[in-house]
């Protein structure tokens, strides 16, 4: 019963606070372009994210479903990160709810398909990520042409930074897993090499005892 109380209280807050964002203060999110980009999308992200640890035991498995929802993922990112669609996004509060939805939708399926992800693809996806972040973050700081109608250029310079810093963290965050894995693939490997000259030594002492036993059975004949 406690259980079942924390759940609801749960999932009464993150639809409240779901609603919050995507309603009252969307206004204020979409006033500048650094809380739109760099502060709204990736707080409902990380609100897919929370939902989906509520799932546990919930994991994409199969190659091909997890390489199709990983392409989706990306596509949905970069298509959110167009100029084109920014605008529409400010100019139109639905369509912005929209894009708000999306991002919960991705927030949710990197977890549970991360769950059952090979640790190569992982780390390719993420290495993808930062990539895109990083190169958009210093092409948004670079361009002094206004991209986006709906903001001005110094917003589109500290929109550039925030998502460089986002980059930088999900590259780290990257390198990270890459030595980590390593450690666990070599641990791994001296181990299955441990255990292969174990069951060798227990073979050779064995067939020595059967050879003993053989030669004294000889010996008594």
């Amino acid at each position: 019963m406690p259980g079942r109380i924390g759940a609801l209280l749960f999932w009464l807050a993150f639809f409240l606070l779901a609603a919050l964002i995507a309603w009252p203060a969307n206004a204020w999110f979409s006033l500048t372009m650094p809380r739109h980009q760099a502060l709204q999308l990736p707080i409902m992200a990380g609100m897919g994210a929370l939902a989906a640890t509520r799932f546990k035991t919930l994991a994409i498995r199969g190659l091909s479903l997890q390489l199709s929802l990983l392409i989706g993922m990306l596509a949905s990112l970069t298509f959110w990160m167009l100029p084109r669609s920014i605008d529409l996004a400010v100019v139109f509060p639905s369509f912005n709810r929209l894009m708000l939805a999306n991002m919960l939708v991705v927030g949710f399926f990197c977890v549970v398909v991360f769950r059952a992800l090979a640790w190569e693809i992982r780390i390719l996806f993420q290495g993808m990520v930062a990539a895109m972040l990083l190169a958009t973050g210093f092409a948004l700081r670079a361009i002094t042409v206004l991209l986006c109608s709906a903001y001005s250029i110094s917003q589109q310079h500290e929109t550039g930074l925030a998502l460089v810093a986002y980059g930088a963290a999900i590259f780290l965050t990257t390198v990270v897993s890459v030595f980590r894995g390593l450690g666990t693939r070599n641990a791994e490997a001296k181990r299955e090499n441990a255990g292969e000259k174990t069951r060798a030594l227990n073979f050779s002492a064995g067939s020595e005892q059967a050879e003993c036993g053989g030669t004294k059975d000889e010996q008594g004949g």
